[in-house]
């Protein structure tokens, strides 16, 4: 039996890792924070301590196969960018030094599609797209391509890593939620019935997951897989889950720029309700930029990557949000 060790296991990337590698068979040993939703009940061994103390993280590395770095800081503002920068960059190099010191087998990075340039918008994105660079880019995005550096770094050093860079995530087991897991259950509450007129590429959770622990096996050293889905239109989105409640969720799309119009009024709102604004420039810039097409062909030749319908990912999502709403 393999022992795998997972940060960022209270997340919805990491809960579901966490699920599915338990039911692969691996024994898992995860690095908490502070909520604990996502891992209550399962059957692994709870670690709290400091993802920056590396001396710490290498005495429990100690008899791991493969390390899961799926702790990040995600933001689509601009703000807590030092505290981003502490998590997602030296946080990472934290884990790959106790890595490289342990001698564990495998090191599986999360990151993210936006680590890589998303112009020219009218190319096809692969594994070959440079990263962004470190003085134009969004701090998330910035912070994300560094990450990736560092880890090329520890490669480098003789660490067998693999990079697996996922679109927009999707999917059940979100506890917290994501920012796009509140767009789907107010949608679903018919809290939303307007759209604006963009979309992403969309990706089950669990898809990246696989694909994951896969690369453990069959991922090549030293290598990037983007894990992609399919791109769907926000008022797609919203129809495909009027369809699952059997109720009208949408209303009207209107046109791009709009959005613009309402971003103070997001930004005033956050700041009266103490949540997270819905949306920001950040987070309107990358649907502008977006590329029109993202391959994950490499994954799939490699991984073995089959994602799941958009349709399947949101009537799961809906039927675990109804059985843990409360």
């Amino acid at each position: 039996m393999r022992t795998a060790f997972v940060t960022g296991g209270s997340g919805h990337v990491g809960g579901n890792l966490v699920r599915l590698l338990l039911n692969k068979g691996w024994t898992v040993r995860c690095l908490i924070h502070n909520d604990m939703r996502a891992l209550g009940g399962l059957n692994i061994e709870k670690v709290k301590g400091d993802l920056l103390d590396a001396d710490f993280l290498c005495d429990k590395l100690s008899g791991c196969d493969a390390v899961f770095h799926a702790a990040a800081q995600i933001a689509i503002e601009n703000v807590d960018i030092e505290l981003m920068h502490k998590i997602n960059v030296e946080g990472t190099r934290s884990v790959t030094r106790a890595a490289l010191k342990a001698g564990v087998n495998r090191f599986i990075h999360f990151s993210s599609i936006h680590a890589y340039e998303q112009t020219p918008i009218d190319a096809e994105l692969n594994e070959s797209r440079p990263l962004v660079s470190r003085s134009n880019a969004a701090p998330y995005d910035a912070s994300k391509a560094e990450a990736e550096r560092v880890v090329l770094e520890a490669f480098s050093k003789g660490l067998k890593t693999v990079i697996i860079n996922p679109t927009g995530i999707l999917g059940p087991h979100d506890y917290k939620p994501s920012r796009m897991g509140k767009v789907v259950s107010d949608i679903s509450k018919k809290k939303m019935r307007f759209t604006i007129n963009a979309g992403f590429d969309w990706v089950d959770v669990r898809d990246v997951c696989e694909a994951a622990i896969k690369s453990v096996d069959q991922g090549t050293p030293g290598e990037s897989y983007i894990i992609s889905g399919k791109w769907t239109s926000f008022r797609d989105l919203s129809q495909i889950i009027g369809e699952k409640i059997e109720k009208i969720t949408h209303w009207v799309t209107l046109p791009f720029w709009t959005a613009y119009m309402f971003v103070p009024f997001a930004f005033v709102l956050s700041r009266l309700t103490g949540r997270r604004p819905s949306y920001s420039l950040g987070s309107l810039h990358a649907l502008a930029i977006q590329p029109k097409t993202v391959s994950s062909d490499k994954a799939r030749r490699e991984l073995n990557h089959q994602p799941r319908s958009i349709d399947t990912t949101i009537e799961d999502t809906i039927n675990w949000n109804n059985a843990h709403a409360g």
